[in-house]
């Protein structure tokens, strides 16, 4: 849903007076964590997808739950950014329950095809079936959405808090001028 939430945010800013231009005014710090997390997350899927171990056990749960990590440590260098508080929770939210449960995200069976449950059942992703034993199975993918012209998305609630966040910090970048802060020389957005 994070693809959606952009563009909507985007074309909701550009009808309500925002500017493009303004989405290069302010600077994120740590920008490296976000594609090093992601390259992570991606390397882990794939392994995981294909079967391959990336050494023993541990390691793919540790790396996955890690590059959640990462991704704390940017929102948090980048707090002061509108939605970033969201975002930062969001974040918080997915790494916990993924922590909580062997470095893979938790999905409700009942919400999935049966092509879907099979795959996650024989181990496939980064993703797991919900079971008794899951922890934190309020956190996990429990939400289900599917409206006209998107397909069909399962989602956390933090995922929810993430895309309330990226919608915030791109409405409000297009939409309010920076000023900056004399007394800490810092970029502040209105």
């Amino acid at each position: 849903m994070l693809i959606e939430t952009l563009i909507l945010a985007f074309f909701i800013s550009l009808i309500s007076g925002g500017k493009i231009s303004r989405l290069g005014e302010f600077v994120l710090r740590e920008f490296w964590l976000v594609p090093l997390a992601l390259l992570i997350q991606s390397g882990v899927y794939w392994a995981a997808v294909r079967g391959i171990g990336l050494g023993p056990s541990w390691v793919s749960p540790v790396l996955d739950t890690g590059s959640y990590f990462l991704l704390l440590i940017f929102t948090l260098r980048n707090i002061s950014l509108p939605g970033m508080r969201f975002i930062t929770l969001g974040i918080l939210l997915n790494a916990l329950v993924i922590g909580f449960n062997g470095g893979v995200m938790p999905v409700d069976p009942s919400l999935l095809p049966e092509a879907s449950r099979n795959a996650l059942q024989g181990g496939q992703g980064t993703h797991g079936l919900m079971t008794s034993s899951t922890h934190l199975s309020f956190l996990a993918d429990v939400l289900y959405i599917d409206l006209w012209g998107l397909r069909k998305q399962m989602f956390s609630v933090g995922d929810v808090l993430i895309d309330i966040g990226v919608f915030l910090l791109v409405y409000k970048t297009m939409k309010y001028p920076q000023r900056v802060d004399l007394f800490s020389f810092k970029k502040v957005i209105r």
